[in-house]
């Protein structure tokens, strides 16, 4: 039997190195059955063009506007779904693959049918044997999710064992494309953050499973402590800026998960939990971190009067 046919779908906004470096990657994996397109989110440093001159044969869709990451990856979705694929796999840009990591996600994959989506062991790439994710769960009590053994060293052949999780990263996910019409998209009023918690919390709600994959390995450029303290000393506006975007979107997008992903008496707790924690926080922020406090204040905020999908954050706190 012929492997299933997979489509990879890379999302690209202003960063086309990476994308390039990840496309790269992708040039020496040994399954045999796959197509790449890269889905440019409305990218304005001449992205497409300079992934074109590199790779004169790939395929480049535009999306005419920014859409988000949920936007992005439904729109390449769609268009994935317009061909006979089996299988479609979502892969950060900022990521280098290992020659067999997709033989692994297929493999395991169909032989689970119940599985929905798969995801495998995620290294960090300034550190290559320090983990990422290897495997998730989700804390419906706090409304988030957790990347099991994060941060530990260890090696790729002390990882054993397909198994089912509760969570599992966007960073890499394998989906059957035969049930996509059960379980859906990605909700795009997150546009960004926390959506993949959504997702796999749907998910195992339809009654399907997500699978861990152990031996199906990637490298995924986090940017570790060290780093970050360099850019602070160097740009701390700009990281500062950064973080209060990322905040911006998490408060809105957590009490958006909770509403949405959790039932009965877990979502009266992680609604009062965050609550509580939230509102410490914006009393220190009010005093101390004037940013940090419009982001997290215009989240609450927004969600309270249903402003998702982009809402402020671009417009406020990109500048």
């Amino acid at each position: 039997m012929p492997n299933p046919r997979v489509c990879i779908i890379l999302l690209n906004y202003n960063r086309a190195q990476d994308t390039i470096e990840c496309l790269n990657s992708l040039r020496q994996c040994v399954y045999d059955q796959f197509h790449v397109f890269v889905v440019d989110n409305a990218s304005i440093d001449q992205s497409a063009e300079k992934l074109r001159q590199e790779f004169p044969d790939l395929e480049i869709v535009s999306t005419g506007r920014n859409l988000g990451y949920t936007g992005g990856i439904n729109f390449g979705i769609r268009h994935a779904l317009q061909s006979p694929f089996e299988y479609i796999l979502i892969l950060n840009n900022d990521t280098l693959v290992t020659p067999d990591f997709l033989n692994h996600l297929v493999a395991a994959i169909v032989q689970h049918p119940n599985a929905a989506a798969a995801c495998g062991t995620i290294y960090c790439e300034h550190e290559r044997k320090q983990i990422w994710y290897a495997g998730g769960r989700l804390l419906q009590w706090r409304g988030m999710a957790m990347h099991e053994k994060k941060g530990l060293f260890i090696e790729p052949t002390a990882l054993n064992g397909v198994r089912k999780v509760t969570f599992i990263t966007g960073c890499l996910i394998l989906l059957r494309a035969s049930v996509l019409d059960q379980i859906g998209l990605e909700d795009e009023r997150f546009f960004m953050y926390l959506d993949d918690i959504e997702l796999s919390a749907r998910i195992r709600a339809k009654g399907r499973d997500l699978l861990y994959v152990p031996h199906s390995i990637i490298y995924h450029k986090v940017i570790d402590k060290e780093n970050e303290n360099y850019f602070k000393r160097i740009y701390p506006a700009a990281i500062e800026r950064q973080h209060a975007f990322k905040l911006y979107y998490s408060a809105r997008n957590r009490f958006l998960l909770i509403k949405t992903a959790l039932r009965g008496p877990q979502k009266l707790v992680a609604g009062v939990y965050f609550l509580s924690i939230i509102s410490i926080k914006l009393l220190v922020w009010r005093l101390i971190n004037p940013r940090f406090f419009k982001a997290a204040w215009f989240g609450l905020q927004d969600f309270r009067a249903g402003r998702f999908y982009e809402g402020r954050g671009l417009s406020e706190f990109t500048r």
